[in-house]
């Protein structure tokens, strides 16, 4: 059974999403404000998507984020209530910055720092 992977990435004016499934590729991006409404909404979606996939899920969330970096309490509150059977949290820091183009779905943006967390993450090599 693959797993999930859920980069989450803090910005000044969004917070970039990106699931991607462990030999698929990638499934879904999504551009979101910085802060959910509710405390419990981003866990709540990365259950969701648990439930949809019927896989084990882990959230990549970047660490040197300025957001994250300032107000780490917040974030771990935001990812901190999940089944860790079914949901791991990882924080990671990149190395350096991916120099791949992405080629798909440009339109949404640039989401080269979200492939590179997903890398660190699975591999611990940049």
């Amino acid at each position: 059974m693959s797993l999930l992977w859920m980069t989450i990435e803090p910005r000044e004016t969004e917070t970039r999403l990106q699931l991607s499934e462990g030999g698929g590729g990638l499934c879904l991006r999504a551009r979101l404000p910085v802060y959910p409404h509710h405390s419990r909404a981003l866990a709540r979606l990365l259950e969701a998507l648990v439930g949809w996939y019927g896989r084990p899920l882990t959230a990549v969330l970047d660490a040197d984020a300025q957001d994250v970096a300032r107000h780490p309490e917040r974030w771990a509150r935001l990812l901190g209530d999940l089944d860790g059977e079914s949901i791991r949290v990882e924080w990671v820091r990149p190395v350096r910055p991916a120099f791949r183009r992405d080629r798909f779905m440009g339109g949404l943006g640039d989401f080269r720092r979200a492939r590179h967390l997903v890398t660190r993450a699975a591999t611990g090599e940049s």
